[in-house]
């Protein structure tokens, strides 16, 4: 639920992924040492020159301060330091190159052993000529530091922090970027537009939502938590057909019920290519969802306002025992998009007329339209 709709989800965010992106900027306003009450106070009662990446978390501070130090391992890696004049960027505790943090594989007694000390910028450890300090010892014990490209120095300019994302792109901070970086990331999904469109019926794309991720509590997925009755056959089987174990592919539309009401309404629109196998109707989803065209909106529609109303009978037949007829099924579906039409804006009046006939709606200068 807390992913974008984009990798399959609906597009919540997660509050704990805001809070920690929120409180990174307590974070942002420490490092750069904002002007304000509240940083001043933290550098002199808090950090007392010590570097605020390296404090330990203890069990005795206050709740909000352990809650920043917390959060310090997800939001250090992109904290990067645009060197400039090399000054104001610590050598061995900044990111600003592939191997940083330094610290973490340098000991402070090989730092101070080598003649630097803890405080040393990238200035410092770079010579007149462009090239590295490092001591002819380190060679052996950090041959990967040779590996490390110079920096290109520029006098009289200062170093500046920036945000550098998961693509490795550098932006100025902002609290959506640091939660688009820490945020749980899936991949994404090519049925996004078949689902969220702007003409779509909402309950219908919530269930179609469903439907994609397999998350409908259909009877093979009940069994595999073992909450349907292994001795009951006839729950087991397809409540609409009664001739195969329902599953998400056979409801749709494989069940001989749901096979005649998906042939008697998909004639209103141009779905011949679509057969009644869930991967026949991937295949279209894959090809065709992203269009704005009017016909293939259409067809977004009924197929979502299809799976709905059949999933419905579904249930009414398990819960209610009742059951309709396949007409009776057909013309609800039919119903429902013939009234979302019925609100489209259309760009070309011949696609409206068109689509008006074949539905079956008086026009009137009431109705808007969908782009053709």
């Amino acid at each position: 639920m807390c992913l974008p709709k984009n990798e399959g989800g609906l597009g919540i965010r997660s509050i704990s992924d805001v809070n920690k992106s929120l409180m990174a900027n307590h974070i942002w306003s420490i490092i750069t040492n904002r002007d304000s009450i509240w940083v001043r106070w933290i550098h002199d009662y808090k950090l007392k020159g010590r570097n605020f990446w390296e404090i330990p978390c203890r069990g005795s501070m206050s709740w909000g301060w352990r809650k920043i130090l917390s959060i310090r391992h997800t939001i250090r890696p992109h904290i990067w330091s645009s060197v400039q004049s090399g000054i104001q960027t610590n050598v061995w505790s900044d990111m600003w190159c592939s191997l940083s943090p330094l610290s973490e594989f340098i000991s402070p007694r090989a730092i101070a052993n080598a003649g630097f000390s803890l405080q040393s910028s990238v200035a410092d450890v770079i010579d007149q000529n462009g090239h590295w300090k490092w001591p002819q010892a380190w060679l052996d014990l950090f041959p990967v530091l040779f590996t490390l490209s110079v920096p290109n120095l520029v006098p009289g300019t200062m170093d500046r922090l920036v945000w550098k994302d998961l693509n490795g792109k550098m932006c100025e901070f902002q609290s959506a970027q640091v939660w688009d970086t820490i945020r749980s990331r899936e991949n994404q999904v090519m049925w996004t537009n078949m689902v969220w469109f702007s003409q779509c019926i909402l309950r219908h794309s919530f269930h179609l939502w469903l439907a994609f991720r397999n998350k409908l509590k259909t009877q093979d997925r009940l069994t595999v938590w073992e909450a349907g009755s292994l001795t009951n056959l006839n729950l087991m089987a397809c409540p609409l057909c009664y001739a195969d174990r329902e599953s998400r592919d056979h409801l749709f539309f494989r069940c001989s019920f749901a096979d005649q009401v998906w042939n008697n309404v998909k004639t209103f629109v141009q779905l011949g290519s679509v057969d009644n196998s869930w991967d026949s109707l991937l295949l279209w989803v894959d090809q065709h969802s992203s269009s704005k065209k009017a016909d293939h909106v259409v067809c977004k529609l009924l197929i979502a306002a299809s799976s709905y109303y059949i999933w419905q009978e579904r249930n009414n037949k398990i819960f209610k025992n009742q059951q309709r007829t396949i007409d009776q099924v057909a013309e609800v579906i039919q119903n429902s998009v013939r009234l979302r039409l019925m609100g489209f804006r259309f760009r070309l009046g011949s696609t409206k007329k068109r689509i008006f006939k074949l539905w079956k709606i008086e026009e009137n200068e009431d109705n808007v339209a969908l782009p053709g």
